[in-house]
Formats: C-alpha cells, sequence, structure tokens
C-alpha cells in the first residue's frame, strides 16, 4: 500500500545537512552511537568534519524535526570497469608472437637463440607461459631485445581496462542506535536504513547525474557473518548486487567488504516503486 500523507509529513520533516555547514555537528555527533560497527561510529566523532569540509567526502546527517540525529551516510566520486576483454588480450598475444617469429628469423640470431625462441613460442603456442629458463639461453643482445618488448607495458601506476564507468560510491551508511526508540515512535512498517536510502541518499545522487555523468551507485557491505546478513538487506531493501561483471579499486580497509553496485539509470522509478509499496496490504498481515 502507498506511503500515507501523514507519513510523507513525517519525512519531510527531518532534515538532510551537510555535517561541516554547522559548526554545531562537532558537538552533537558527541551521542551519535553505533553498535554493530564502531569504526563507523569513530568516523563521524574524528575525521568526519575535516574529510567533509575539504570536500574529500561529502558526509549527511539526516535529523528529525525536534534536531536528533537518526543516521547519517556519505558519498565521493569514483568508478567501475570492465577487464580488458579477451579479444584485446589476444591482441597483445599475438603481437609478442609475431615479434618472436621476427626475431627468430633475425640474421644476427645464433643457432641456440633460434631454438630458444622456437621454444617460447611453443610454450605461447600451448599456453605454458614464459620460462625463466629459456630466457637465460638466448644469448644477451637478444635478450634485452625480448624483455623490452615484454616490458612494454607501462610501469606508470595505471591499470589498463577495457571500459570504465563513472559511479558513486556510499562510503559510509549508519544508523544511530542511541536514536532507535525515537524512529521505532513513528511506527513505519520500513526499516531505517531503506527510508534514509530512498527517502534522502537518492535525491542526492539524482542531483548528482544531472550535473556529471554516473552510471552506479556502489558500496562495500562490510559483512563477516556466515549468513550474510548486511549483504541480503543492501539486495533486498536498497536494490544493491553483487557480481564480476564489473570491477573497481577496493581500499585496504575495505579487503574483508563485499562489493555491491546498482545501475542509477532507473533509480527514480526504483524510489516511486518504493513508496508505492511502503506500507504492507491488510491480507499480507
Amino acid at each position: 500500500m502507498q506511503i500515507t500523507e501523514e507519513q510523507k509529513r513525517i519525512l519531510d520533516s527531518f532534515t538532510c545537512e551537510r555535517l561541516s555547514s554547522n559548526p554545531d555537528n562537532l558537538r552533537e555527533v558527541e551521542n551519535f552511537c553505533n553498535l554493530r560497527n564502531g569504526s563507523l561510529e569513530h568516523t563521524l566523532k574524528d575525521t568526519a568534519y575535516a574529510e567533509d569540509e575539504a570536500n574529500h567526502i561529502a558526509y549527511y546527517l539526516i535529523k528529525d524535526a525536534d534536531g536528533n540525529i537518526l543516521f547519517y551516510f556519505s558519498l565521493k566520486c569514483g568508478m567501475l570497469y570492465d577487464n580488458l576483454d579477451q579479444e584485446e588480450q589476444l591482441r597483445k598475444l599475438n603481437g609478442l608472437f609475431r615479434f618472436l617469429v621476427e626475431l627468430e628469423n633475425d640474421s644476427s640470431s645464433t643457432v641456440e637463440d633460434r631454438q630458444t625462441i622456437n621454444s617460447i613460442l611453443e610454450s605461447i603456442r600451448t599456453r605454458k607461459g614464459l620460462v625463466k629458463e629459456d630466457l637465460a639461453k638466448i644469448s644477451p643482445i637478444k635478450k634485452n631485445q625480448l624483455l623490452e618488448e615484454l616490458e612494454k607495458e607501462p610501469t606508470d601506476h595505471l591499470k589498463r581496462v577495457g571500459k570504465t564507468f563513472a559511479g558513486i560510491e556510499i562510503v559510509h551508511f549508519c544508523a544511530n542506535d542511541a536514536c532507535r526508540m525515537l524512529w521505532d515512535e513513528f511506527h513505519f512498517q520500513q526499516k531505517m536504513g531503506a527510508v534514509i536510502f530512498w527517502h534522502f541518499v537518492v535525491p542526492k545522487i539524482c542531483e548528482a547525474k544531472k550535473l556529471i555523468g554516473c552510471q552506479y551507485l556502489f558500496l562495500f557491505a562490510a559483512d563477516l557473518t556466515p549468513d550474510e546478513l548486511l549483504i541480503n538487506y543492501y539486495e533486498t531493501f536498497l536494490g544493491f548486487h553483487s557480481s564480476n561483471e564489473r570491477g573497481t579499486a577496493i581500499p585496504f580497509y575495505d579487503y574483508a567488504c563485499k562489493f555491491m553496485y546498482q545501475e542509477i539509470n532507473g533509480i527514480e522509478e526504483r524510489r516511486e516503486r518504493f513508496y508505492r509499496d511502503f506500507n504492507p496490504d491488510e491480507e499480507s498481515l
């Protein structure tokens, strides 16, 4: 059943405020508490204000009509990518193969050079890989030529990928356990995180896509539970999914997390669907 006017009125009485827009927030966040993930609480209290002020990460506080902090989330730009496709990998391999053939036929190559290069060519044909012992048999001049060819991949710390996709990362997404009783008093049938996501986070994403190109919204789910409760929550209520179809750079502190994403295209329609199904039908109660 659709969201009621009274429920809309309550949600519209909440505010979504940039953390550093109000110096009083430095004091107010001291009462924030999260029992499930203490690091999210400490981030808000210790480093978030400076990061928000420097525009490195945008932090938002969700407050009720009385100014109580119910929730906070943060956003920053990011990027997803496809790995080089098989066609590109084959093209590179074909280039190396042709170079080795030319090297083998070079008049300056010794008999042992030709034998070793032929062995390397056979390794490529059979996909066995390059053996160090083979390289050691080649004369220094030919060995240097081969190494130069193999090392043509740039060493500029750039990752060569197939295609890139602009994205926005939800860096933090955290409820204030100290105010859960206040949330419960509203008697919403929806979970707090789901309401915050669709009512406050998604509009920020829609604003951003009017200014910049962005295809994906993504996050790293910190879920180490055997039954993956948090991951299932993000899938069921927020519309994220995990897949190897896309990749991204993952920071060290997120190594144990699950990479999840969803397409931004169509997110407004999914938001409207959330409002249409905001309250369970009487038959399902």
